[in-house]
């Protein structure tokens, strides 16, 4: 069994609002098991027996673009990538407070372009 954390991008933003319920409904009706969503975040953690993501994130993107009527960008995490996010401890400028300090995370479903680094450093 495959664990998956899938974030949803723009689900409930713009105009577009999408119950956690019926969120959870869409992917349990593509097979999934153990879906569980967190707050009204639009992100949504599963087991699946399949072990593509890249064609999992596809199927949700299908349900939820014919349920929903408009695209929904997904990003599959498995936990422990997301861990492992959490559990950097990145160089601070000379003078920050790592207790004060705000983080960004940004999820690309492709390498980030040299350009797109260079604008983020």
């Amino acid at each position: 069994m495959n664990n998956y954390i899938a974030l949803l991008r723009g689900i409930n933003v713009g105009g577009h609002r999408v119950k956690m319920d019926v969120l959870r409904a869409h992917i349990s009706a593509l097979g999934h098991s153990h879906v569980w969503s967190f707050i009204a975040s639009g992100n949504v953690g599963f087991s699946t027996e399949q072990d593509d993501p890249d064609e999992l994130a596809r199927a949700i993107e299908g349900r939820l673009a014919r349920e929903l009527g408009y695209e929904v960008a997904t990003f599959l995490r498995t936990p422990a990538e997301l861990a492992a996010v959490v559990g950097i401890d990145p160089d601070l400028p000379t003078g920050w407070d790592a207790k004060t300090a705000s983080h960004y995370v940004l999820f690309l479903d492709a390498p980030a372009s040299a350009s797109l680094l260079s604008s983020l450093a």
